[in-house]
C-alpha cells in the first residue's frame, strides 16, 4: 500500500559526532506517520546500495528529501553512490519516469557561515550551485524539485549552540511538511 510519508534520505559519514543533522532526526522521529528516516549509512554499512530495494521504497512513498552535510562542496560518497546506483535510465528517466511530479528536495548542513556562500564570500558561490549535479538529476528525471533547507555556521559554536539547532530543527519540519505528498 503507497504511503504519503515523506522518504529523507540521510547520509552522514560521521553521524556519531554530528550535533546538527542527528537533532534533525531526533525532532523528525517525532512524526512517524509522516516521515520516514532512511539513513544509508546504517542500511548499507558495507554493502553496496541495492537499488531495487531503494526503488521500492520511493514508489510506496510520498515526497523525498536528501539530508547530509556539505561534504567538499558536494554530498558525500555515499549519497553519489545512491544516485549513480539509483537513477538508472530504465527506472528514473527515458522508459521509467518514477520520479516524474515526484516533490524532491534537499536539507544541507554547512559548516561555514551563511556569507561564505555568496559571490564575495570565502566559497564564491551560493550552496545550490555546489548542488547542481544533482540538481541537474532532478530535472532529467522530471521530478518537482521542491527546494533546499540549509543550517549554516554549525563550526562556530557561538553562533550555532544546541538552542539554534534545535529551533533550526523545529523549522526543518515545517519545511518537510510543506513538501509533504497530499
Amino acid at each position: 500500500m503507497k504511503s504519503n510519508k515523506t522518504v529523507v534520505i540521510l547520509d552522514h559519514p560521521n553521524y556519531d559526532l554530528s550535533n546538527a543533522n542527528r537533532r534533525f532526526v531526533e525532532e523528525m522521529r517525532k512524526y512517524p506517520d509522516d516521515i520516514l528516516i532512511h539513513n544509508l549509512q546504517s542500511c548499507y554499512p558495507t554493502g553496496q546500495i541495492d537499488a531495487s530495494k531503494e526503488h521500492c521504497l520511493i514508489d510506496n512513498n510520498g515526497s523525498l528529501v536528501f539530508e547530509f552535510p556539505l561534504y567538499w562542496f558536494t554530498c558525500p560518497p555515499k549519497t553519489k553512490e545512491w544516485f549513480d546506483k539509483v537513477l538508472t535510465s530504465d527506472w528514473a528517466f527515458k522508459n521509467g519516469n518514477h520520479l516524474e511530479g515526484k516533490k524532491v528536495a534537499i536539507a544541507v548542513t554547512c559548516g561555514s557561515e551563511e556569507a561564505a556562500y555568496t559571490a564575495e564570500g570565502r566559497h564564491h558561490r551560493k550552496v545550490e550551485e555546489y548542488l547542481a549535479c544533482m540538481l541537474r538529476a532532478f530535472e532529467m528525471c522530471k521530478a518537482d524539485y521542491a527546494g533546499t533547507f540549509v543550517l549554516y555556521g554549525i563550526n562556530d559554536k557561538e553562533i550555532v549552540n544546541a538552542d539554534a539547532i534545535a529551533a533550526r530543527a523545529r523549522e526543518y519540519i515545517d519545511f518537510l511538511k510543506s513538501i509533504q505528498a497530499k
